[in-house]
């Protein structure tokens, strides 16, 4: 009659063992991929100003629905580090710290090296490819966040160019970010 009860006990235990190890490796999963993006970008210009410090930043934290304002003086000020965010939206705020945000992005209005021809949706990645036109007439395809990681090509770019890369790449990852989300929601739930 024990013998009973034990076979029926050892039956629930593996059941809410392997309950748990599946909310744990989902955990593991949820963290590692927290860890490989930053922790917080610019989503917005909100006030350009040729004033150090004076440029008003709309700042979300990722994998969260929060935002805030910040100028680049209170970004410096209040001892953000700038590690925690993409490489381009921290130089970004290191030059508008300087004053000098108006010149980094209108540096290319003179004479762009590159700009954009095309901007088309690829279905199959779930992403938008840049066409992108050097001085030379040679084409190339990249998308928003390849082009939003260099910076070379970005500083010889025209500001509107700059402003479309950097808007489809912070929008493809909130969808990225959303997707992966639903995705663990989802699992979990099985």
């Amino acid at each position: 009659m024990f013998k009973k009860y034990n076979n029926i006990s050892n039956f629930y235990s593996n059941i809410f063992g392997s309950f748990f190890k599946k909310i744990i490796n989902q955990y593991k999963i949820l963290i590692k991929n927290i860890r490989i993006t930053k922790p917080l970008r610019i989503i917005e210009i909100n006030q350009l100003s040729s004033i150090p410090g004076e440029t008003k930043f709309i700042i979300q934290i990722t994998n969260k629905n929060v935002i805030f304002a910040l100028s680049a003086a209170e970004i410096i000020n209040k001892n953000f580090d700038l590690n925690d965010f993409p490489p381009f939206h921290a130089n970004i705020v290191r030059q508008a710290a300087l004053g000098k945000l108006l010149d980094f992005l209108s540096s290319s209005e003179t004479e762009p090296l590159y700009k954009i021809i095309s901007k088309k949706l690829d279905l199959t990645k779930k992403e938008f490819i840049f066409t992108i036109e050097t001085k030379e007439k040679i084409l190339f395809n990249r998308t928003a966040e390849e082009l939003s990681k260099d910076n070379n090509l970005l500083r010889n770019m025209n500001i509107h160019d700059i402003y479309d890369i950097g808007y489809t790449q912070g929008s493809e990852q909130i969808l990225k970010e959303k997707t992966a989300l639903l995705l663990i929601k989802k699992q979990i739930g099985n």
